[in-house]
């Protein structure tokens, strides 16, 4: 029992030695000290920690909101964490915590936060991108810290790489405290087999925004496959464009180019072949594309292209108001045949095929958004071209009447007064015009003058009716007649207007006495037009269409079909 006495006994001496020890401690601290008189933060803010000793109670008290003291209030010695909030000025500005002790002198801490300085920042500042790729994959995102309203500035003619928003909205609501936005550039497809670097600079848009450092973002765009000058040229050509174009077709390139679908090369048989012609992409097709944008440059490139067909893009009523071929077959110096059909270009001019025009042969523009007959489509423009399609330009496929509000319908225009048709009546060396399946309304032109009653142009000669067997078989009356007719299209051999919306009595004397007017299937290809109304609010017809053929084979015997030709 004695030893476990003398145990307690010197636990409870050892517990009184410390309680001692502390006692002493604390009662040791004389006044109030701090161990720090200022601190300096940046313009985010922070904590900084300070060690008071005190022999008795003490109280922080601040003088600016953005400053707090934890904790407040204490005894004795223990740690204080200052907690300084962001700022959201560009200035320097200064708190004081001033601690007061009971009994004791108060002392300070003063505290000075930075502000912000004017800035601008991109979460990176190079960017490489591809050489080519499909229009919508063909961008990437920036982000930006700023603390000004700020521009874009890169060159408005010859930028490859833009954004919708030079000046982009930005809220500075937090004052100089920076903001971060997103801003999307697009870039365009690089065609030339080098690399090439463009140089987009952030700046400020008041002049007094001064930045400590110039802010640029630098773009890196990979080279283009080289387009060389011989057949293995041409099938990199087409297969770039072709990707450009985003078309559903596609080659085995393990093949020979001759084997390649919708694709036809230079034979040594072909007539005018000339050596260099050889082994040479002749015609290629592309076919069922998706696409917003001017034709691939890199079509420009097979240089010994005779027949071009680009047809069947998507959507083309959702296209652009305006819509253009763009300048890729300017060079093309061999081009005869040329097919741009359910593009949804809306025009076309003689610049963008100024290589060719001179020698172009065939020219099918059918099923576009053209909204008006292109005023470069006149006969000194292309002097060779003997055929010309311009049928189904409608945007929407449900008109039935001229009076739709939406925009852009298609091919509308008054067939009486419109003066790029009537060039093309007036087009003497066409063999066949197509204009169906359009908005065309009113009636034909006679070109007639209303006050003189003559002719607008040259009337048939006798030169005409003797080399002309049709015309030479009618009788000396209807030849006095033809004397006074207009001689419009007299070489065309196909000729369609119908599923228009076109009216009038009867077609006008130069279409009946045309001398391949039988020829033309008028039935089916001239008298027939659409349902609905025109802008007048008429039904599109002739009141006067005959129910046959045989007064046109009266006044010309040899038209008439005989069983020799069945």
């Amino acid at each position: 029992m004695k030893p476990l006495f003398k145990i307690y006994l010197c636990l409870f001496a050892s517990l009184c030695f410390i309680a001692a020890c502390d006692d002493s401690d604390e009662e040791g601290i004389s006044g109030f000290t701090i161990d720090a008189q200022e601190f300096t933060l940046g313009a985010t803010g922070g904590m900084e920690s300070v060690k008071v000793a005190s022999g008795t109670k003490w109280v922080a008290k601040v003088n600016q909101p953005w400053v707090k003291v934890m904790p407040a209030n204490g005894v004795g010695s223990t740690n204080c964490e200052i907690v300084v909030d962001s700022t959201l000025s560009n200035d320097v500005r200064h708190a004081v915590v001033t601690f007061v002790p009971e009994g004791q002198s108060k002392q300070e801490l003063k505290i000075h936060q930075t502000g912000y300085g004017k800035m601008i920042g991109l979460d990176k500042y190079e960017v490489e991108v591809a050489s080519m790729a499909n229009e919508d994959k063909r961008y990437f995102d920036i982000s930006v810290t700023t603390n000004v309203k700020f521009k874009v500035d890169y060159p408005l003619m010859g930028s490859w790489v833009t954004t919708s928003k030079r000046q982009p909205d930005i809220s500075l609501d937090y004052g100089a405290r920076p903001r971060t936005i997103k801003m999307r550039f697009k870039w365009d497809m690089n065609t030339d087999p080098k690399e090439r670097i463009a140089s987009i600079k952030f700046l400020p848009v008041n002049e007094e925004d001064e930045l400590e450092k110039e802010v640029a973002l630098t773009i890196k765009q990979e080279a283009s496959p080289e387009i060389t000058d011989d057949r293995r040229g041409d099938s990199i050509a087409i297969v770039i464009a072709s990707t450009k174009l985003r078309s559903m077709i596609s080659w085995d390139t393990s093949e020979r180019l001759d084997y390649w679908a919708g694709i036809t090369v230079w034979e040594r048989t072909d007539k005018g072949v000339t050596p260099e012609q050889i082994g040479r992409v002749r015609s290629v097709e592309f076919k069922m594309l998706n696409t917003k944008e001017e034709l691939p440059a890199e079509i420009g490139k097979i240089k010994y292209l005779e027949t071009l067909v680009v047809a069947s893009n998507t959507n083309t009523q959702l296209l652009p108001a305006t819509y253009r071929i763009g300048n890729a077959l300017k060079g093309l110096q061999h081009l005869k045949n040329l097919t741009i059909n359910a593009m949804g270009i809306t025009t076309i001019s003689k610049s963008e095929l100024e290589g060719s025009c001179q020698i172009l042969t065939k020219l099918d523009l059918s099923s576009n958004n053209f909204t008006a007959i292109p005023s470069d489509l006149q006969s000194k423009n292309f002097p060779e071209l003997t055929h010309l399609r311009l049928t189904g330009n409608r945007r929407y496929s449900s008109i039935t009447d001229l009076n739709d509000t939406r925009e852009n319908l298609g091919l509308k225009f008054d067939a009486s007064n419109n003066y790029n048709f009537k060039n093309l009546l007036k087009w003497e060396k066409l063999k066949s015009l197509s204009l169906s399946y359009n908005l065309i309304y009113g009636e034909l032109p006679t070109f007639i003058n209303s006050w003189s009653h003559l002719p607008e142009v040259p009337a048939y000669t006798d030169e005409d009716i003797q080399s002309n067997d049709t015309l030479n078989s009618a009788s000396d009356e209807v030849k006095e007649k033809l004397k006074t007719i207009p001689r419009i299209l007299p070489n065309v051999e196909r000729f369609t207007i119908n599923l228009n919306f076109l009216s009038g009595d009867d077609l006008p004397e130069w279409l009946l006495y045309h001398p391949r007017f039988a020829r033309f299937d008028p039935f089916t290809l001239i008298y027939t037009q659409d349902s609905g109304k025109d802008m007048n609010g008429n039904v599109p017809g002739f009141k006067n269409e005959p129910s046959n053929l045989e007064w046109f084979y009266e006044r010309y015997p040899k038209a008439r079909p005989t069983l020799t030709e069945y």
